[in-house]
Formats: C-alpha cells, sequence, structure tokens
C-alpha cells in the first residue's frame, strides 16, 4: 500500500517527457521535459521563438507533439482537456457577446451549473473591476478589458492546470497584481500552474520555479531563492546568449 500511494504521488502534476515539435526544417521545441507539481507556479522562461507558445499549446492540446509525452495525473492531456484552462498570448472574445454572457458560455461548455457560473463570475467582476462593463458588447473592449474577461473565464473553471502565455500584456498594475494573487490562490488549493512571461522581475516574486528554453531545448532549470530580481534577468541574458543593444550612441547619429 505504501509503494501504491507513493507511486500516486509520484503521478501527480504535470509531466511532460521529451516533448518534440518540427515545422519542416525548423526544430521548434527539441525533447523538452518539465515536471509540476500540484500547487507549484511555474514560470517559462525564454527569447522570442523559443518554443515557449508552441509548448504551451501542445500541452492544452492544440497542437499535437511529433513525439513525448504530456500526462496530468498520470493521464494524457488528450483525456484530460476538461482540467485544463488555456489562456492564449493575443486573447479573444466574440465580439457580440458580453463578458458576462462569453464566461457563461465558456462554463457551460465545461458542465458548470449556471448558479456556480454566476457566483464565480460576481466574484472575478469584484477583484478585477469589470462591474461597470462586464454587460457591454465585448466588441467595443480595450485589449486589457479582454483580458481581464478571459483570465476570468479560467478562473471561473478553477481546472486543475492553468497555462497561460503572456498573461499581463494590456493589464494596468491593479489588474495585475490582482493576476498574481488569484494565481496563488489557485495553487494553494493544489492547482498546478504554468506561465510564459517576459517580466522577469515580476516572475522572480510569484514563481516557484523557473525553466528557461532557447531553441526549443530547456537549457536551465532553477527555483526560487536561487535568483531573483535583477539577477534572474542578468542570467537569463547570459544562459540564453541574449543580450540588450549597446544603444548609447544612437541618437548623436546623423
Amino acid at each position: 500500500m505504501k509503494q501504491l500511494s507513493e507511486e500516486m504521488t509520484e503521478q501527480r502534476g504535470l509531466r511532460i517527457s521529451l516533448l518534440t515539435k518540427s515545422y519542416g526544417d525548423k526544430r521548434a521545441v527539441d525533447n523538452l521535459s518539465i515536471t509540476v507539481n500540484p500547487g507549484d507556479i511555474y514560470a517559462l522562461l525564454g527569447p522570442n521563438g523559443a518554443g515557449k507558445t508552441t509548448t504551451l499549446k501542445m500541452i492544452s492540446g492544440l497542437i499535437i507533439p511529433d513525439s513525448g509525452t504530456v500526462l496530468l495525473d498520470g493521464e494524457d492531456v488528450s483525456t484530460s482537456r476538461q482540467r485544463i484552462a488555456y489562456v492564449p498570448d493575443e486573447p479573444s472574445v466574440f465580439p457580440n457577446l458580453s463578458g458576462r454572457e462569453f464566461i457563461n458560455y465558456t462554463g457551460r461548455l465545461r458542465g458548470i451549473e449556471p448558479d456556480v457560473i454566476n457566483q464565480r463570475m460576481k466574484l472575478c467582476s469584484k477583484v478585477f473591476e469589470m462591474d461597470g462593463w462586464l454587460d457591454h458588447r465585448s466588441g467595443s473592449y480595450s485589449h486589457g478589458m479582454i483580458q481581464r474577461v478571459v483570465l476570468s473565464s479560467a478562473f471561473v473553471a478553477r481546472p486543475d492546470l492553468y497555462v497561460i502565455d503572456e498573461p499581463l500584456v494590456g493589464l494596468d498594475p491593479p489588474a495585475a497584481e490582482t493576476f498574481w494573487r488569484m494565481v496563488e490562490a489557485a495553487a494553494a488549493e493544489g492547482a498546478v500552474v504554468l506561465i510564459s512571461t517576459h517580466t522577469l522581475a515580476i516572475a522572480s516574486i510569484h514563481c516557484k520555479r523557473f525553466g528557461i528554453i532557447h531553441n526549443g531545448k530547456l537549457i536551465r532549470s532553477l527555483s526560487s531563492g536561487e535568483l531573483s530580481g535583477d539577477d534572474l534577468q542578468n542570467h537569463f541574458f547570459e544562459v540564453t546568449g541574449t543580450f540588450p543593444a549597446e544603444v548609447h550612441n544612437f541618437f548623436q547619429n546623423t
């Protein structure tokens, strides 16, 4: 019984093993292996084109990998779609629906009872300050408003796995901080959280673990406490070989 319990514990969470995806001659993701345990907030870091978005889409089932496995609590993610909430880096909603209607629609697709959706949406509307416009048609929304609606749709679902690509784009500072507090609360309840972000200093504050990928490969894994703030940013530059350009003479040139 003890061995069985240990095996079940080892299977819990997200297990990505030797994940690979190519587009023609381009290897977008190259034998990527990552483990994210329940309660973890894991930041996937990398320069543009490193393979972050492709990885997240394979985890969410939107792209089929060439090889490798993605398991959630020991089950292939293809059988666990209802347990996953994916927020893309370019979120969108149906322009003829209001934010409330969109959240209701996505919640009903998941089989959540209407009363439960409304109760959870009421909380999201309050914390993300959407009360003044949630019933307006979303075709009039700004990028930040759309981001709040799509994030709220994910939080209303209360999945076992959150897969979120660049969540802070368009959010003002209060909404960004609210997002992190919601993520931390979800993780505290045992959810697995995987976030791709370029905001390294902020990620170092809120995330427990980090994976840096470059050219589709995982080149460094870190845990919180090892590096933080500017240290994480400088380390990112070093291990990826990507550095800011020297620009001090730019405005002196004719």
